[in-house]
């Protein structure tokens, strides 16, 4: 495992000895009582370093391998963290697509909050490439789903739509004008 916070889920101090990590009250957690070199540890959990790594780095700050253990436990169980190299094969085939991937951080680091066990974000994300969604319909609002639907990442978006397109069809993150007179589902 390599430990990572949460991206998703920004930390402030609650008082000397108390973190929260996330704002809104749905995803919001506390965690405490922290000391100096405990909140110093948290800095090091950004998934480059596996345990035996992270241990020896605490001893340095003078925590026991067994503080760094109970510690990754309970922010695991409190579901505050994602392990950067977990998901399964679905998750490595993305993780090989760095720049699909990088596009689409923000969504991982969402999806990592609302599914919190390590790697079921990017597991989650994986599955989208394996989707295959039907827009029937590429007017305004056609136009504009199926752009979502394909920068979310669904592998296949499939538009049906045997018209030409007007220019009450053209919207901000649908079909540009330049699309005037095309057929809309090939806009």
């Amino acid at each position: 495992m390599h430990p990572m916070l949460k991206p998703a889920l920004r930390r402030a101090w609650r008082g000397r000895n108390t973190v929260q990590f996330g704002v809104t009250p749905a995803h919001a957690v506390t965690l405490g009582p922290m000391d100096i070199a405990t909140g110093s540890f948290l800095e090091l959990l950004d998934g480059t370093r596996g345990l035996p790594l992270l241990r020896e780095e605490a001893r340095a700050l003078d925590l026991s391998d067994r503080h760094v253990d109970i510690l990754v436990s309970r922010l695991t169980e409190a579901g505050l963290l994602d392990d950067p190299k977990a998901g399964g094969p679905e998750a490595d085939a993305l993780r090989q697509r760095a720049e699909t991937l990088e596009r689409q951080r923000s969504d991982a680091a969402s999806l990592s909050v609302v599914h919190p066990a390590p790697g079921s974000g990017l597991r989650r994300l994986a599955a989208r490439r394996a989707m295959r969604v039907q827009v029937r319909g590429a007017g305004r609002v056609g136009a504009s789903v199926a752009a979502v639907l394909s920068g979310s990442g669904v592998g296949r978006v499939e538009v049906l739509d045997g018209g030409r397109t007007e220019p009450w069809d053209i919207a901000p993150g649908g079909l540009p004008a330049a699309a005037v007179g095309e057929r809309r589902d090939t806009a």
